[in-house]
């Protein structure tokens, strides 16, 4: 294992170490240099991650007994001389409960856990932490700042872990010891599936704690673990602070239960247009404003002027070419430092005119984001989860320094566009409704600096599939490592047209030699990034033996794309094979196609959503065979990039798409959709005007 310095020669505490959250923080700890001493009173578990990481010292301590925390310290100090840390992670969260089903023994046993052993842990080692100036870190619950239904025990003892962080932190501050907490969300860990399991379908409930995320995931104790490791050795001028690691869930969004809120946010949104029933209103996405960020125009003030000369609509018996038709309308606003944002209004699609300085045309200031609408067997219009495009279209323009904007008035002019031209929803199988929205630098000099001008605009093109041919159809590629596509430190992670030119010469050098796409590796160890435009899955069966689809992490080189999230999510729900995001490098991957353990090969994005790959070139060599795909066709008929192809969920799907798991999981009386309609309908006596979004 790596050996990392930012926390080199401290010795560390981790309570509930053995697994989960804790388990991930001794790791991240261990990689960053420290010495952990693993806390654990389950020691099966200890010794588990002992013998796994090497260095580390398992001591098996029950928090609720004071002699065992006693005994904890003092021998961390005999054998270590020192202590500079304590992570009081140890704690449990029972399966939910009305107030009236609680009895008083249990809250006291869960006080005991939760609030108690992070005091006493905390108490025995402050003598030693005050030497040392060393911190406490203290693993508390998002939930503790906005409520759970049917957890009332749970909530006040993260409640009170967060308050006696902050009087902690009052206390020791004239020490020079740190007191800081982590408030995590919804975290992917064993006790969240065993509470998952306690619920009536616990499919459904990971569906909806995995999708209601405003990330559109849940989160992974290594992101937590990564959190603790910061506060520890890099956060040194901060004491009190709560860290949420959420996914960006603002606590004060409301006090209500967290299933309330997540279904709000689960949903494909509807679009409201005469003849379509329901609607999701402006007032349920303000949930997701955010006052820090520069206010865009509102939505309010949009005005609306209807083209007089329509264009002809496509044939809906001739297939549609991705990108070369266009809609009626567009989206413009404009941008300025002196005025702010502009009134934004929905135009006639017409030409840009441009300054011949503009910056964007210069110095590649410019960005895009790339959407769908799906005309349903109902005959309803969804946009695909946008509010994770508008996530990712606000990063981007905070990294050009183009000027932000309120996601969620952005969203709804959007959404107000689409609703103008709705008849231009294709409604065929495979079609779609691409949604463009541009942000440009428009300063009209030139030099590279920061725009006092910038135009943001949105079109609209009905699409079939992005290759030709089926959508399905498989793709050969190109794995030269001498192109790079991106780099640490640059801007691979961003959606930024610059990433996209210079792609364009390779794609060239592999249709010379008859490869459709690119297989871009990156590094020493030519690691696989992405296919072309898209991200990349292997289905395989590991070194380990288990079966398992994998993708690269998002490291600062990969594009965070929304349906390989999607893909993510999905696959988690369906519990038939591990699901992970690791590195991938060539080696092993010609390894496992030697050994026949890879089944299939994938890319995914928006534009193609997913498309399987028959064969790669590399090194002179052509890699074929055993890719899961023979002659363009899946080995089983039934492969799992076909199952998780995203052309049909909203209509047509094959047999073995995703669509009968949403009309399973999304549509029974348990399901999340229901309900949250049944909460809605008991704290406000009326269906929410969101009901039926993922239907």
């Amino acid at each position: 294992m790596a050996m990392g310095t930012r926390y080199a020669g401290k010795v560390v505490i981790v309570t509930g170490g053995g697994r989960g959250i804790g388990a991930a923080i001794v790791r991240a700890f261990v990689e960053s240099g420290a010495q952990v001493v693993i806390c654990d009173k389950d020691e099966a578990r200890g010794r588990a991650v002992e013998r796994e990481l090497p260095g580390t010292v398992f001591l098996r301590c029950d928090v609720t007994r004071e002699e065992d925390v006693r005994t904890l310290v003092s021998e961390t100090i005999r054998r270590f001389g020192h202590l500079d840390c304590i992570v009081n992670n140890a704690g449990y969260h029972p399966p939910p409960q009305w107030p009236e089903e609680t009895s008083a023994q249990g809250f006291r046993q869960l006080l005991e856990l939760n609030l108690l052993g992070t005091y006493t842990l905390t108490k025995l080692a402050l003598p030693h932490l005050r030497k040392s100036r060393g911190n406490v870190i203290n693993i508390s619950s998002l939930v503790g700042a906005i409520g759970q239904s049917q957890a009332v025990p749970y909530v006040a003892t993260k409640g009170a872990v967060t308050a006696m962080t902050k009087a902690l932190a009052l206390d020791e501050s004239q020490y020079g010891v740190r007191v800081n907490c982590i408030s995590p969300g919804n975290i992917r860990t064993p006790l969240w599936e065993e509470l998952a399991a306690s619920t009536p379908d616990p499919t459904a409930t990971i569906l909806e704690g995995t999708l209601a995320q405003p990330l559109g995931r849940m989160g992974q104790p290594a992101e937590v673990a990564a959190a603790a490791v910061f506060l520890a050795s890099e956060a040194t001028f901060c004491t009190g602070t709560e860290l949420l690691v959420t996914g960006d869930l603002d606590p004060q969004i409301s006090p209500c239960s967290l299933v309330s809120v997540w279904s709000q946010k689960i949903c494909l949104i509807q679009l409201q247009a005469p003849g379509l029933s329901g609607s999701c209103s402006l007032s349920d996405w303000k949930l997701w404003s955010d006052s820090r960020t520069p206010v865009f125009s509102q939505a309010a003030d949009l005005q609306l002027e209807m083209t007089q000369e329509p264009h002809k609509k496509p044939d809906p018996s001739q297939p549609l070419l991705f990108g070369k038709t266009f809609t009626d309308h567009m989206l413009m606003v404009e941008w300025s430092q002196e005025k702010g944002w502009g009134q934004p209004r929905i135009q006639p699609f017409q030409n840009l005119t441009l300054h011949p300085a503009c910056s964007a045309l210069h110095y590649s200031l410019q960005l895009f984001e790339g959407m769908k609408a799906f005309k349903g067997g109902d005959q309803r219009v969804r946009l695909f989860r946008p509010w994770l495009n508008m996530e990712r279209m606000l990063r981007s323009a905070l990294r050009l320094c183009l000027p932000s904007f309120d996601k969620i008035e952005l969203l709804e002019c959007i959404r107000r566009l689409v609703e103008v031209d709705q008849d231009w929803v294709p409604g065929n199988v495979g079609t779609s409704l691409y949604v463009r929205p541009v942000l440009i630098g428009n300063e009209p000099s030139l030099g590279v600096g920061h725009p006092t001008r910038a135009l943001l605009f949105v079109i609209l093109s009905p699409v079939g599939a992005y290759f030709p041919g089926d959508a399905l159809k498989p793709v050969s590629l190109l794995a030269d490592p001498s192109f790079i596509r991106a780099w640490v430190g640059g801007v691979g992670d961003y959606k930024l047209g610059g990433n996209y030119g210079p792609t364009v010469l390779v794609q060239q050098e592999a249709q010379k030699k008859g490869c459709e796409q690119v297989l871009w590796l990156y590094g020493p160890d030519h690691e696989l990034t992405e296919v072309g435009t898209m991200n990349i899955f292997v289905f395989w069966t590991y070194e380990d033996g288990a079966l398992e689809l994998v993708t690269p992490p998002l490291d600062g080189i990969i594009l965070p794309g929304v349906v390989r999230q999607s893909l993510l999510d999905l696959a988690r729900t369906w519990g038939e094979f591990r699901v992970v995001e690791r590195k991938i490098t060539m080696k092993e991957f010609l390894r496992a196609l030697e050994d026949g353990r890879v089944r299939e090969v994938f890319g995914s994005g928006t534009a193609c959503q997913v498309c399987p790959v028959h064969q790669i070139l590399y090194q002179g060599k052509v890699r074929k065979g055993q890719l899961g795909l023979t002659d363009q066709k899946p080995m089983n008929g039934c492969s799992r990039c076909k199952a998780l192809g995203f052309a049909g969920p909203l209509h047509g799907p094959p047999p073995c798409s995703i669509q009968p798991l949403l009309d399973h999981h999304l549509r029974t009386n348990d399901s999340p959709e229901v309900q949250y309609e049944k909460r809605h309908q008991r704290m406000f006596g009326k269906r929410p005007d969101s009901s039926g979004g993922y239907k």
